[in-house]
């Protein structure tokens, strides 16, 4: 066997394929981003307006305390600052590069990216609306949840929304 054929077997192997292609996509995409990032100023100023909008909106269903003033949100009197890294662009790349390396057909990956972003971004205003309640009720608590458990949960929930377009839209 030929060591082009040794690749080619190697490669048809998913458990193979598909990280190098996760993390090639990531690269590309992390480049791209980077590069993007000086031209697309306003453009994240909007979103991360629209993002502390939405955690204010949310929040307002169930607290007339909730108030919104540029992109910080307040939550009587306990407020955070909505930037660039809370709006999930982030982990929509990661998410992203799963499911464009991920060995599916066009049509499931067409929906797959904008149906799984969407549930990403809504599950990011459910993690600030909550940040903002352990930081009003148990302010001591707050760098935790915010340094350590939401970040780990992002994580969890990056796979959580992977799986559960693998099971709605991949044929098996």
């Amino acid at each position: 066997m030929h060591s082009v054929d040794k690749i080619r077997a190697l490669w048809a192997n998913p458990q193979i394929s598909y990280p190098i292609s996760m993390i090639a996509y990531l690269l590309v995409f992390g480049i791209l981003f980077t590069a993007l990032m000086p031209k697309m100023g306003h453009s994240i100023d909007q979103l991360e307006a629209f993002t502390a909008y939405c955690v204010t909106g949310f929040l307002s269903a169930f607290t007339e305390f909730a108030t919104l003033r540029g992109n910080v949100v307040s939550l009587d009197g306990f407020s955070v600052l909505v930037i660039m890294e809370c709006v999930g662009l982030f982990e929509m790349l990661i998410y992203t590069s799963c499911v464009l390396a991920f060995p599916a057909p066009r049509r499931a990956k067409l929906w797959g990216v904008p149906i799984g972003c969407g549930a990403i971004f809504g599950f990011n205003i459910l993690r600030i609306a909550m940040l903002l309640v352990v930081g009003r009720h148990w302010n001591e608590y707050f760098d935790f949840f915010h340094i350590y458990f939401w970040q780990a949960t992002l994580i969890a929930m990056i796979v959580a929304v992977l799986h559960g377009w693998i099971k709605v839209f991949v044929p098996r």
